[in-house]
């Protein structure tokens, strides 16, 4: 069986066709024109309009992806994955969409600091449910995002410095692969999809849910310091010597913003005492100077430098999102991303005005430190990353491309968005990387099912 690259479907006879196994699903099955389809093709970035998949199954459980992806093949169908419409800028038309939004089980064990997590959980759920127990997850800067979908992408979290990358603190993941077979996916089981599926995003299945490590982490110190966009080059040399050498318990970013509400230049920051994860993962740390520092000593020193706000402050970890205040409506926007090895603090200078936002987060820290059962994140190296986001109706030149000395060349996965995005996957990984990754999508999925 040949499964077709760009299937044309008329939705009357595709209702009729599809009319016998409707029953067979708990969630909802529904074709264009259906009351609900276009709230189920719903994306986040909006900036490539509506798409059109020529079916959407509603997931509710496992079995229901399971089905939806016999049914795909049957019919000579692609198939795509859609959770909370943040990730998704594969072109759909004309495919089957399996939204697993309603996948929403959660379940924490405090005694082994884990939590179990299907496709469609939201971080800012997993947060909530963690610190209940104390504990807290490997999230990103967005509660909004879906915990699956940025966690296979790599997921560099607010607290990355500190616990390393989201896809390191992966135990165990559910995966119905092109055969319609749900799979136990671990470093026992199935060893190179685990490689693979922690932060390389192989396209050979459909993630129903996964079991990741939490720290003990119940508060923080952390927020936003804000000054105005004009004093950004001098904030970004600052910055960059402040951030020099600092402890591992410290995260930050600096970003320029030129928003339709406010232009600013923001300081994020987040500091977290160290604590064990329940494997030997846990990275050994250096010990600068800066890490005897109280955070307040340590965030002084970019205090003096006169914000016009000031939100850093004690917190409890539910309150994570106020480090970067991301936005909660859909948009049109396009986003790149570049890992650094080194950054001038002529940046900001030599940023197009029509970027509304360009970000420079720190990494190292944990994030350099190779985990216990290797995966597909090759940024371990990388001091900087880079990401600017454009919204739709601009075409600015990024300040820096992979081409640049000070850059590794390589692009961050998750900090990839718009209808460019795809044709860049391969920008994000070595060739040795890629390669492995491509080898393996032809060894699981050999007719190509999945976009």
């Amino acid at each position: 069986m040949t499964v077709r690259t760009n299937p044309v479907w008329f939705p009357g006879r595709f209702r009729d066709r599809l009319a016998p196994v409707f029953s067979h699903f708990n969630g909802p099955v529904l074709v264009p024109g259906d009351p609900g389809y276009d709230d189920e093709t719903a994306r986040f970035n909006t900036v490539a309009g509506p798409v059109r998949p020529a079916v959407v199954v509603g997931a509710r459980d496992a079995d229901d992806v399971r089905k939806a992806i016999d049914h795909a093949r049957s019919a000579g169908l692609r198939v795509a994955v859609q959770a909370t419409g943040h990730g998704l800028s594969t072109p759909v038309d004309g495919a089957l969409l399996i939204n697993t939004r309603r996948m929403t089980g959660l379940s924490v064990d405090p005694a082994s600091r884990t939590a179990r997590v299907e496709a469609g959980v939201r971080w800012g759920q997993v947060v909530d449910a963690a610190a209940g127990h104390g504990l807290a997850p490997p999230n990103g800067s967005s509660p909004l995002v879906g915990a699956v979908g940025y966690t296979l992408g790599g997921g560099l979290p607010v607290l990355g410095r500190t616990f390393g990358w989201a896809a390191d603190r992966v135990r165990s993941l559910e995966l119905v692969t092109a055969d319609g077979t749900l799979r136990t996916v671990s470093p026992y089981e199935n060893q190179d999809l685990f490689w693979a599926l922690r932060g390389g995003r192989p396209g050979v299945g459909v993630v129903t849910a996964m079991e990741l490590e939490l720290a003990a982490v119940p508060r923080f110190h952390g927020g936003m310091l804000r000054f105005p966009a004009e004093r950004a080059s001098e904030l970004l040399a600052a910055w960059l010597e402040w951030s020099r050498d600092l402890p591992d318990t410290m995260n930050s970013s600096i970003a320029l913003l030129r928003l339709p509400h406010a232009h600013l230049t923001a300081i994020r920051l987040a500091h977290a005492t160290p604590s064990s994860f329940p494997s030997p993962s846990n990275p050994s740390r250096s010990n600068p100077a800066s890490s005897y520092l109280t955070p307040e000593e340590l965030i002084a020193p970019l205090r003096a430098l006169n914000p016009a706000k000031d939100t850093v402050r004690d917190r409890p970890y539910t309150e994570i999102a106020a480090v970067h205040e991301d936005p909660t409506e859909p948009a049109a926007y396009r986003e790149l991303s570049l890992m650094l090895h080194t950054l001038d603090a002529g940046l900001f200078d030599r940023a197009d005005p029509d970027f509304a936002m360009v970000e420079i987060r720190r990494l190292g820290g944990a994030l350099a430190a190779a985990p216990d059962v290797p995966n597909a994140i090759d940024h371990r190296m990388a001091a900087y990353s880079l990401t600017t986001i454009a919204f739709a109706g601009t075409n600015p030149k990024p300040p820096l491309d992979p081409a640049d000395p000070s850059s590794t060349g390589l692009r961050f996965r998750n900090f990839l968005a718009g209808p460019q995005a795809p044709a860049l996957a391969a920008e994000a990984y070595t060739p040795s990387t890629w390669t492995g990754l491509t080898t393996l999508k032809t060894t699981h999925d050999p007719e190509n099912l999945f976009l």
